[in-house]
């Protein structure tokens, strides 16, 4: 044999040797992925049917992978944008599909099993198996931390998404910010925040002859931005809008990137590098740059001396509790929990602030009666006075009773999730360790049982005596998912 022929057979056998370790590779890694879709798209949702079935609990059949996603969009996308409000008794059509679709084919439940992609559901709207779950065994149920970690770096791994010591650490360091004392503070910046729309809309309707038609949804997200930049960033309005544009535009790309069929059945979709996926990633890594930009220049300024504090607004307030360091895996906080919660209050915060107010001013402009009733309220407590002294407002019982109603009907937390950590036996199900609890909140806010037959009408009335008279239970009002975890912005958004 030539040195060339001994050159090429040993050439040949490298290759052949090459490529039969990269088709073992291959092999593995798809024997994985197969067993891991099958054991966690198959095996655990067919045993936790199994469970529930033999306690009773129905649901709709089950479908590999997908489970109910395509039934509940293409039940949602039946409906118009815009759905009549001529009943409020179940608008969870285009907001919580699930119920509309399942509750009226197991008429009498309080509770069914579906699933969400491979994510297996049981969905309550019993307040007292509830009640137990989220209460008396809250130790037991973690929070349902999104699998996408692009999500979690769009809204922030903040106070909401923590559990365990990292959640109760940073609870205690933001919650103080939102308490009745620290809030008074913030009446005038409240005031202050509203101005600018409210003087436009004075100027259009006198423009009009005392009339306007006005589109009033971008003008409250203006207030509920402004008003969030002057009590939480020191009046930084411009980038907070920056900010809250980007991440609302990847929300929206988000969204219809859950809606394709890739994104349930391959693995690591979203890492895919895609022309709209990088452009995902470069929105993300502006929003990034933005508050780095700001969180920076405040530690500059007290570094260099230009300022003797980090501020009394939430950033500084944070910025002062925070120790050295980026690791947001530890659980002390640091400046990664201060970057990963200012994104979840501009994103969160405003929403919910924002669509709390336009639902209210809609009841009002829908219930006219009740709108001279609160205006007055309003002018006899208030008056003409530009300075709100915070003592005056809680003598606004009507439009707390306006507030508290609005919210029953549009809950700005329609569903609360936990998944059991340990297997659980309550007083009157098992729930195996694993499975996602749902409690449906918005099905609970318009059950007749607790609410009584009205409950498809605005109301406010039935709050007048408080939320104890109002149904037969406290627990039974929960707008914002209440319970231990109760929302950081009640209390600005009752302002």
């Amino acid at each position: 044999m030539t040195p060339v022929e001994d050159y090429c057979d040993g050439s040949t056998q490298w290759s052949y040797v090459k490529s039969s370790l990269v088709g073992f590779v291959v092999t593995v890694a798809l024997s994985a992925i197969v067993h891991k879709l099958l054991w966690k798209g198959l095996w655990i949702p067919l045993r936790y049917r199994r469970i529930m079935a033999k306690q009773g609990v129905k649901g709709p059949p089950f479908h590999f992978l997908v489970g109910q996603l395509h039934e509940m969009w293409k039940y949602r996308d039946s409906f118009p944008d815009a759905v009549p409000l001529d009943s409020y008794a179940d608008l969870s059509p285009t907001v919580t599909p699930q119920y509309a679709l399942f509750f009226p084919k197991f008429p009498g439940e309080k509770y069914f099993l579906y699933w969400w992609g491979k994510s297996s559901r049981l969905v309550v709207r019993d307040p007292e198996i509830a009640k137990e779950v989220f209460i008396t065994n809250h130790a037991s149920m973690r929070r349902i931390l999104p699998e996408d970690p692009f999500l979690t770096r769009l809204i922030g791994k903040g106070v909401l998404l923590h559990t365990g010591e990292k959640w109760v650490i940073e609870w205690r360091t933001i919650s103080p910010f939102f308490h009745h004392d620290a809030l008074k503070g913030m009446v005038e910046a409240m005031v202050e925040g509203t101005q600018t729309e409210m003087h436009k809309w004075e100027q259009m309707v006198a423009q009009g002859g005392g009339s306007a038609e006005i589109d009033m949804e971008p003008d409250v997200h203006k207030i509920s931005g402004r008003i969030l930049s002057l009590t939480a960033f020191s009046g930084d309005y411009e980038r907070g809008v920056t900010v809250y544009e980007l991440q609302k535009e990847i929300a929206s790309e988000y969204y219809k990137m859950i809606r394709s069929i890739g994104f349930w059945l391959i693995p690591r979709y979203r890492d895919i590098p895609t022309k709209k996926h990088r452009y995902m990633n470069k929105m993300a890594s502006k929003i990034d740059a933005l508050l780095l930009e700001l969180i920076n220049g405040r530690l500059e300024a007290v570094r260099n001396g230009e300022a003797n504090s980090y501020g009394n607004d939430l950033l500084g307030r944070m910025l002062k509790a925070a120790g050295e360091g980026w690791n947001e895996e530890k659980e002390e906080f640091n400046l990664a929990s201060v970057l990963n919660n200012c994104k979840l209050f501009y994103f969160a915060g405003q929403d919910t602030v924002a669509n709390a107010i336009l639902y209210m001013m809609l009841m009002l402009a829908l219930h006219p009666t009740w709108q001279d009733r609160a205006r007055q309220e309003v002018m006899e407590v208030v008056g003409d006075e530009e300075h709100v002294d915070f003592g005056v407002l809680s003598h606004l019982k009507l439009v707390e009773m306006v507030a508290k109603e609005t919210l029953r009907c549009f809950s700005p937390a329609p569903v609360m999730t936990r998944s059991a950590t340990t297997d659980l036996q309550l007083e009157k199900l098992f729930i195996p360790k694993g499975l996602t609890v749902e409690f449906a909140i918005t099905a609970v806010h318009q059950d007749k049982e607790y609410w009584g037959e009205d409950v498809a009408e605005f109301n406010p009335e039935r709050f007048a005596n408080g939320v104890s008279a109002a149904c037969s239970e406290e627990e039974k009002f929960i707008p914002f998912g209440s319970f231990i975890l109760f929302c950081l912005w009640f209390n600005i958004v009752c302002m």
